[in-house]
């Protein structure tokens, strides 16, 4: 199997790990390499959950797709990312949504006994594990406290105060597209379009593409009082 393992070094799992290593737990366990094209179903709702995804190439979208025929993504991932971890030790055992290539993608899957037998085998991996676990707990955490907030304009304000702070600089690089940030803040996409433009004549941002530079941080955190 031919496998990148620069690729793996940037999921939890491998961070530590030499190539070595990576390739010789690999050659230990049995798993899954899959090529999937534009729009290709990698996962559908309701099927049974036997499988963890790691993405070596391309971009992956955990979908919700509703009987009216509406779409809201609910996470992207690309190379490095995992998917489906979480769900198959649930009890229910069955994905809660569609996973779809988006692009082009190469995933590699492990089976969950496979997945079991690679955590026997080092104990270090299966302790970031657990915490890419934690990790996911507290992503979902902070979702829920920005739908919470009462205005479309207050949930703006308060990811871009949050993502200001992880990326330590007052000038943010989206890291998805307007149409899926829409869907994160549980907004359309045209009332997401007023808001920035709202707070760009208003002084509190400028933006240009996928950057927005906050220019009044402290009026944007009064937006939140």
């Amino acid at each position: 199997m031919n496998i990148d393992t620069s690729v793996l070094k940037k999921n939890l799992l491998f961070r530590t790990k030499s190539d070595e290593e990576i390739l010789s737990l690999l050659s230990r366990i049995r798993t899954i390499m899959r090529s999937c094209g534009k729009n290709e179903l990698i996962v559908t709702e309701g099927e049974p959950a036997t499988l963890m995804g790691l993405v070596l190439s391309g971009t992956v979208e955990v979908q919700k797709i509703f009987s009216t025929g509406k779409t809201v993504t609910v996470s992207r991932f690309s190379g490095g990312s995992t998917f489906g971890e979480a769900v198959i030790f649930s009890k229910t055992n069955v994905y809660p949504a569609t996973v779809v290539s988006v692009e082009p993608s190469t995933i590699l899957l492990f089976p969950k006994q496979e997945l079991l037998k690679l955590f026997t085998l080092d104990m270090e991996i299966m302790g970031t594990f657990m915490q890419n676990m934690s990790e996911r707990l507290v992503l979902l955490n902070q979702k829920i406290e920005i739908l919470s907030l009462g205005t479309l304009r207050q949930r703006i304000a308060h990811y871009l105060l949050k993502e200001s702070k992880k990326q330590k600089t007052e000038r943010i690089t989206l890291p998805f597209n307007k149409r899926v940030w829409a869907e994160h803040l549980n907004s359309a996409r045209p009332s997401l379009s007023r808001e920035l433009i709202y707070l760009r004549d208003n002084g509190y941002i400028e933006f240009e593409g996928d950057v927005i530079q906050l220019l009044k941080v402290d009026a944007l955190e009064a937006l939140l009082e």
